[in-house]
């Protein structure tokens, strides 16, 4: 499929160059060019338009519009969570592996494996951990933060 995008896209470009290079006057036939030529030459104008231009900023515009709210596996994000991930980013993934924050730490649990409820992870943040290979920090966050951590990690891990 991406083979025959390029395809496309390189044959549109070398035609657009060889039409391009056959000069003449703007808007008048060269000599033994046709009424359809010219047609042609429009209709060839405006299909690149089309899609050179127009189809990859409606995809774009409507993409745009998902990423925010989205995690990886389909969850839809509160802005709480959005909030959460955001922080997760800043001090958790160094340690825990949760794929939907891209995260692959070895030191402390995989969240993913793990998947915590909410009340687990708030608790970890707030008082830490001891177990396994390295320690967690109590008060990684605190108040809403915390809560935004928890719900982030709860609403994602495992999906």
């Amino acid at each position: 499929m991406i083979i025959a995008f390029v395809i496309f896209w390189v044959v549109l470009g070398l035609a657009v160059f060889f039409t391009a290079m056959r000069g003449g006057q703007r808007g008048k036939p060269t000599p033994g060019e046709s009424r359809a030529a010219a047609r042609l030459t429009l209709l060839f104008v405006t299909i690149l338009f089309a899609f050179g231009i127009a189809v990859p900023t409606l995809v774009l515009a409507e993409n745009g519009a998902h990423k925010a709210a989205d995690a990886p596996g389909g969850v839809v994000l509160t802005a709480a969570e959005q909030h959460g991930r955001y922080l997760f980013g800043q001090a958790c993934n160094v340690c825990h592996t949760l794929a939907a924050s891209e995260s692959f730490g070895k030191v402390g649990p995989n969240l993913d494996d793990l998947r915590p409820p909410e009340a687990l992870v708030l608790n970890a943040i707030m008082y830490g951990r001891e177990r396994g290979h390295g320690n967690m920090p109590e008060g990684l966050y605190a108040g809403a933060n915390a809560q935004d951590v928890a719900a982030y990690v709860a609403a994602v891990a495992g999906h």
